[in-house]
């Protein structure tokens, strides 16, 4: 039988018993399962801004992992382990990463390509969305997560990571030949 849990009583659970909360919560239709997967995400705070550490400048350490928190909230976990939490959980992270990474990459408009002594460095930019643009989704995300945001092929989710060096080094190849 359910039985709705208050906050309080559901920051003493372990992260077993509120993924079990929150489903069964969600199977009673309560709306308290959100409160559970609040507890249950926040409390993993200082691992998602541990790892966002190792990617993002300090300054922006804060702001990623805000994201990743509500990012998490936003959508619905859906898994009854804590394995499947955590995959979920770093998934979200490697893609708030990503998504800073490309924020921060600076936007020049045709006039300050034009006059910029960068042109090289514009001409490889080009050459690096053309070449990214025939890729698939997958293979796209791949090569963001590895090549541009850091990631080790380890870390990539849903790829080996045989695939994984397979995939960017077809890039970087493809690349090179954009270039030349």
């Amino acid at each position: 039988m359910f039985r709705p849990l208050g906050e309080p009583e559901l920051v003493r659970l372990d992260d077993d018993a509120l993924i079990a909360y929150v489903r069964a919560a969600r199977l009673h239709g309560h709306e308290s399962s959100r409160v559970a997967l609040a507890v249950l995400v926040y409390g993993h705070w200082h691992n998602v801004s541990r790892r966002v550490a190792l990617k993002v400048p300090p300054a922006a350490v804060e702001d990623v992992t805000s994201e990743v928190l509500v990012s998490a909230l936003q959508s619905a976990f859906g898994g009854s382990s804590q394995g499947e939490f955590h995959v979920w959980l770093q998934t979200i992270t490697t893609r708030r990463i990503v998504d800073f990474h490309r924020r921060a990459r600076p936007v020049v408009g045709l006039d300050e390509r034009l006059a910029a002594p960068e042109e090289d460095a514009m001409d490889v930019t080009d050459a690096v969305e053309r070449v990214l643009t025939r890729l698939s989704d997958e293979h796209r995300r791949v090569v963001e997560l590895v090549v541009f945001a850091g990631l080790a092929a380890s870390e990539v989710d849903g790829v080996s990571a045989a695939n994984v060096h397979q995939i960017t080094s077809r890039f970087r190849r493809a690349l090179r030949e954009e270039l030349t």
